[in-house]
């Protein structure tokens, strides 16, 4: 007969409520940390909230992404993304909002068309001003203030008052290391990472109330 697979020993009792002092230092530790960075080297917006211009493209086979990549970085353009959109065989191109008015943002999107060539569709074309950009930063901020709130209203209402301020510490803890971590390592922050941080926040909350 075989025997059980064990990975921890048998009568193994760690006093986790012992090392509250240490798990205190290191969460403080961190959210400094995350403050600093979110101060002093704030976040790294992306078109989304910068403003730029956004082409939909779609080949007939599946769509080489770093190809396209290496294809529109000599454009001079300044920061361009590409990702896969939906199918294999379409893309999301981002282009940063180009100095000037309309007139150079056509133009910008006119070099892709053409270092690209006739071997795409080309879907979609908008382009995000700076206002639309602010409003939509705004828009997530709010976004993930109500989602806090909201959550502290149904825990003090569900349980007591004191459970719903240590389920928003331990929640405003997860959120702002996060977004410090977006901070240092200087990753994009668009609206897929504020969809990410209400999906983090979801699973956060989870885990207290359970």
């Amino acid at each position: 007969m075989l025997k059980p697979i064990r990975f921890v020993p048998s009568g193994t009792n760690i006093r986790f409520v012992n090392k509250r002092g240490f798990a205190f230092t290191l969460s403080a530790i961190i959210l400094l940390a995350s403050v600093f960075c979110l101060t002093s080297l704030g976040l790294n917006f992306g078109i989304d909230f910068r403003g730029g211009i956004l082409m939909e493209i779609r080949s007939s086979n599946a769509v080489n992404i770093p190809q396209i990549r290496d294809r529109l970085s000599t454009l001079g353009l300044g920061e361009v993304t590409i990702q896969e959109f939906g199918k294999e065989t379409d893309a999301l191109v981002r282009i940063q909002r180009q100095d000037g008015a309309e007139k150079e943002q056509m133009a910008a999107i006119n070099k892709v068309k053409d270092r690209l060539g006739s071997e795409f569709e080309y879907r979609r074309t908008e382009f995000v001003g700076p206002t639309v950009g602010k409003e939509l930063k705004e828009a997530g901020i709010i976004a993930i203030c109500l989602a806090l709130l909201s959550i502290l209203i149904y825990i003090w209402l569900r349980f007591e008052w004191q459970f719903s301020l240590g389920a928003i510490a331990a929640l405003s803890h997860d959120i702002v290391s996060t977004v410090g971590l977006f901070a240092l390592l200087q990753y994009e922050f668009n609206l897929a990472t504020v969809a990410a941080i209400l999906t983090i926040a979801g699973y956060s909350i989870n885990d207290t109330v359970v």
